[in-house]
């Protein structure tokens, strides 16, 4: 929030949108663009889908956020593991994807807290 703060404070009308590493920065920096009555003018996102985040999509505080879904991430690590460990072919890299969690789809998401 801090950060935020001053980051209105230096670039002002510069600032359009912030893409925060997690949840907790992104509603950080939400609280400051409200206070600093900037809000609808920067776009918000921010990452792991955690109850006040979804909550704050849901209201129309937050934009969007991201959730990553750790059972498919487990499972795929855990099958990749198990190839190794028998000297099977495997994908060196496996992506996962995300899922962008707005307005339109929170509903799906608030029903797994």
């Amino acid at each position: 929030m801090s950060l935020m703060e001053n980051w209105i404070q230096s670039y002002g009308d510069r600032i359009n949108a912030v893409f925060a590493q997690n949840d907790e920065m992104a509603m950080g920096a939400l609280i400051a663009i409200e206070q600093a009555g900037r809000k609808g003018k920067i776009v918000v996102v921010g990452v792991d889908a955690i109850a006040d985040a979804l909550q704050a999509v849901r209201d129309g505080r937050l934009d969007a956020t991201v959730f990553q879904d750790a059972t498919v991430q487990g499972r795929a690590a855990v099958e990749t593991a198990s190839k190794i460990i028998r000297h099977e072919r495997y994908e060196k890299q496996v992506l996962i994807p995300f899922q962008l969690v707005t307005r339109d789809n929170v509903g799906r998401y608030l029903s797994r807290h």
